[in-house]
């Protein structure tokens, strides 16, 4: 295999990081590599692919807190989504499995609105 080719495959891209290709196939779908696909195939190029390891390097680096919990996260790829009224950061546990949408500050002034009415 030449490791001087500008598209690799989601096969070759998973061989030289030495993870899955489900991996990659998760990580395409989700549109967080960017591929493009040809007929069946996709086809990821070495520019797009070390773009999303820098970014990743980058989030990685940085860390932060989630808003609505209070846990601290190495990695700000956790804290992907943000609070509705004003945007602060919010964990992928809140999210996803507690439903969680706003930060604490807006949530307690949400629910000082619903006691009211």
């Amino acid at each position: 295999m030449s490791t001087d080719k500008e598209h690799l495959s989601l096969e070759e891209v998973a061989g030289e990081m030495g993870v899955t290709y489900q991996l990659i196939y998760r990580l395409v779908r989700s549109g967080e590599i960017p591929a493009a696909r040809l007929g069946k195939l996709y086809r990821v190029s070495r520019t797009d692919l070390k773009a999303y390891l820098e970014r990743s390097k980058r989030e990685a680096a940085e860390g932060g807190t989630c808003a609505a919990c209070g846990t601290y996260y190495r990695s700000k790829g956790s804290l992907r989504q943000a609070c509705e009224v004003c945007g602060a950061p919010v964990c992928y546990d809140c999210w996803m499995r507690k439903g969680v949408r706003r930060c604490r500050e807006h949530a307690e002034t949400a629910k000082r609105g619903e006691k009211k009415s």
